[in-house]
């Protein structure tokens, strides 16, 4: 059994609050002129940004990716996760946070079939189940806060995930979601419209078209009808 050491011991506020700031430095540098805002406190490894996110107090995002002026809210975890332009995920949501075997294994517990680094004593030198599945994210998504979305979950374009919903399976074009676990509760537009908006793709316009045309996002009818005349 390797010997196991307790990282516990060495941490305190000055260490943490040293690496953030190596961190938040290091990546605001990487993306300098792509207005890249990161949290206090919040941990980042081996992900990518596009232009103008924000990353909120205390979160932790590992293996992910995020399309342009997407941002995500404080105390919010995000693993594994590819998502795309203009989504907004609320405070204390939790995504992709990973999985356990529910059949063919004897035993869910992680130490009898992976080798992790973080418990004291494993089982197994290999891991033998994976613990975890992508999660993909369109565009113009909101996550409402509490919402967890487990594992291997597609969300498209323009759906919402309300607060403290937990998502098991796939969410649809401009659907509301809720509940736990969640369903559909009704779509965001009707199907001529969502049929435009996806023809349309806005998020793919140049941020000055979008603050040229602005007036024209805060109503639906408004929007169709002003770009079918163009």
């Amino acid at each position: 059994m390797k010997a196991y050491v307790d990282r516990s011991l060495f941490k305190n506020p000055l260490g943490e609050y040293l690496s953030w700031l190596k961190l938040k430095c290091g990546l605001q540098l990487q993306y300098w002129g792509r207005h890249l805002r990161i949290g206090y406190l919040s941990v980042i490894n081996n992900c990518v940004f596009g232009k103008y996110n924000w990353i909120g107090e205390h979160c932790v995002i590992i293996n992910s990716q995020l399309g342009d002026f997407s941002y995500i809210n404080s105390y919010t975890y995000i693993m594994h996760t590819k998502m795309g332009k203009y989504c907004s995920v609320g405070p204390h949501v939790k995504i992709a946070p990973g999985m356990h075997p529910t059949s063919k294994f004897v035993s869910t517990h992680p130490v009898t079939f992976n080798n992790q680094g973080n418990f004291v004593r494993n089982f197994t030198d290999r891991a033998v189940f994976k613990n975890y599945k992508q999660v993909t994210i369109g565009n113009d998504v909101w996550i409402g806060a509490n919402a967890i979305i487990i594992d291997g979950v597609k969300i498209a374009d323009g759906a919402i995930i309300a607060a403290n919903a937990v998502v098991v399976k796939d969410v649809g074009l401009y659907e509301i979601v809720g509940g736990n676990p969640a369903k559909v509760i009704k779509k965001r537009f009707n199907d001529d419209q969502i049929d435009y908006l996806l023809y349309f793709r806005w998020w793919e316009k140049d941020p000055e078209w979008i603050t040229q045309n602005i007036s024209r996002f805060w109503d639906i009818e408004d929007f169709v009808e002003y770009e079918h005349s163009n």
